[in-house]
């Protein structure tokens, strides 16, 4: 909520430059699996390229010395999230590439399929895997043939090494959350008795539930939220499941698109999470000069001036954008939050 009132008290003022508070760093749009919902498959095989080891350690010494960079800057950005249209642990390097983000100081956190996350064990000093905020890893299932019968493993099934790796990242005491994307396949009683079981064998420090999103449709998986609680209490693991998807919005314009920033693997930067290789949302090429040049410029603003969330499908940003309209449409609510 501090967060959001800094947003709307700098998109009233616009007198200085609002750092975001999260960035997405892409490392690759590779990937070992084919999952039957995944949105990014058309993107991914349009623009396979990665960038180099080098430009990723620059691109986070920029992030880091930003403050320092630009004049008269407000917010500050702590979170920096290794996602992607493809799969992180397949870049070669990147365990060092996730080191340098933390001995910066930055909150630093990984969604992966699990696949090379003993390169993180063996390549990785223990204090420092330890400051990793979380490690999400997709699972969607607790048993392999539910596993590769929603992820589909281009070759061989990773299903036991991903379990190997989440049990020994656990062991050493690092946040690993197993994800489950509900859907009709995996929403039965028996299968996510099968997730709970994994999710208690693995140590894992949580299972985290949320609807998938096929043809702009979330699955609608609020009938499952007091199965998956009661089984939560009953195997003894902490279980969440995110149904802020299903909230009306109440918002016209992606406020996100101001705190939040994604550098893609093609080297864009891109103000939308689902938008990845659409030009009308990218801000400009980060692996080229200097990306904190283009920050709000003339096309950021045209970007949340000219969207329309009345077309957007459900997505990661809705819950923060709800918060800020909150904000936005109730002024007294700063006050409050420094009182």
């Amino acid at each position: 909520m501090y967060q959001y009132a800094e947003l709307v008290h700098w998109m009233k003022h616009r007198n200085s430059v609002l750092i975001p508070a999260s960035v997405d760093i892409d490392l690759t749009n590779i990937c070992n699996q084919d999952c039957y919902y995944c949105d990014s498959a058309t993107f991914r095989a349009a623009h396979p390229e990665s960038q180099n080891l080098q430009q990723y350690l620059k691109l986070i010494d920029q992030l880091s010395s930003w403050h320092s960079y630009s004049k008269e800057t407000t917010g500050s950005l702590n979170t920096i999230c290794f996602s992607g249209g493809g799969e992180p642990t397949l870049y070669k390097g990147y365990e060092q590439i996730i080191a340098h983000s933390i001995r910066c100081g930055f909150r630093t956190s990984l969604t992966t399929n699990g696949t090379n996350l003993d390169r993180l064990i063996y390549n990785v000093d223990v204090p420092t895997l330890q400051s990793i905020a979380w490690i999400g890893v997709d699972m969607d299932a607790g048993n392999e043939v539910m596993y590769e019968t929603i992820r589909q493993t281009k070759t061989k099934t990773v299903f036991s090494k991903v379990v190997e790796n989440i049990t020994m990242l656990s062991k050493i005491g690092v946040n690993v959350d197993i994800k489950i994307l509900l859907n009709e396949l995996n929403s039965t009683e028996e299968e996510l008795r099968s997730v709970f079981t994994l999710a208690k064998s693995t140590g894992a420090r949580m299972l985290y539930f949320r609807p998938t999103v096929l043809d702009n449709q979330a699955f609608d998986c609020r009938p499952m939220a007091d199965l998956i609680e009661q089984l939560g209490a009953e195997y003894q693991v902490r279980a969440r499941i995110n149904l802020k998807k299903f909230e009306p919005r109440t918002y016209n314009r992606c406020h996100q698109m101001y705190q939040f920033l994604i550098f893609s693997s093609d080297g864009q930067m891109y103000s939308c999470c689902e938008n990845k290789g659409n030009q009308n949302f990218s801000i400009g090429a980060w692996n080229q000069g200097d990306f904190r040049d283009l920050w709000l410029g003339q096309q950021h603003h045209a970007m949340y001036n000219k969207i329309n969330t009345q077309l957007c499908q459900p997505c990661r940003s809705h819950n923060h954008n709800l918060g800020i309209e909150q904000v936005m449409q109730n002024p007294e609510l700063q006050d409050i939050l420094f009182y």
